[in-house]
């Protein structure tokens, strides 16, 4: 069964678009060291280097996927950080939805290996209860898986409340 994942909003590829665009207008810093001519060939060779990695980012982070199959629950998330775990491994009675704010316990700290950007996060983050592993898309609408053994979860759905009860149904059977 899958859910839905929230798209990623506008500021993620803005803020894509200034880091792309400050890598490429960093050699202008030594414009008068190195003079005009090696200057430009720097920010080609910058632009050549920074924009593919950085398109490369944007469409990735726009591939998220979140699965449950046969008591796992699976998690991709732009391309790089991939969660497959048993249901056991959770504490379901005590997962949480709705907004970020609302969840305490569902702070994220410093990011330990991951992507941070204005509206999106993926990857581990240090947490108030320990490790969480977190695909966020949309700060609103967040489910708290918390973990037993492991990182817990903390994932943007379209619908929280459906993939909670879901989660809880396929832990019963």
């Amino acid at each position: 069964m899958a859910f839905a994942i929230p798209s990623v909003g506008a500021p993620v590829y803005f803020a894509l678009f200034a880091i792309a665009l400050l890598a490429c207008g960093a050699p202008l810093l030594v414009l008068r060291r190195d003079g005009p001519a090696r200057t430009a060939r720097n920010m080609a060779l910058a632009a050549v280097l920074i924009l593919p990695l950085m398109g490369a980012l944007g469409f990735t982070m726009s591939d998220n996927e979140l699965r449950l199959e046969g008591g796992k629950l699976m998690l991709h998330a732009a391309h790089f950080y991939r969660q497959e775990r048993p249901l056991a491994e959770f504490d379901l009675p005590r997962a949480r939805a709705g907004s970020l704010d609302a969840i305490p316990e569902a702070h994220l700290g410093v990011r330990s290996n991951g992507i941070g950007l204005p509206g999106y996060a993926a990857g581990r983050f240090a947490g108030r209860g320990g490790a969480v592993f977190a695909l966020l898309t949309d700060r609103s609408r967040v489910v708290y898986l918390p973990a037993r053994t492991g990182p817990s979860l903390l994932i943007s759905v379209e619908q929280p409340e459906r993939f909670l009860a879901a989660l809880r149904a396929a832990q019963a059977r």
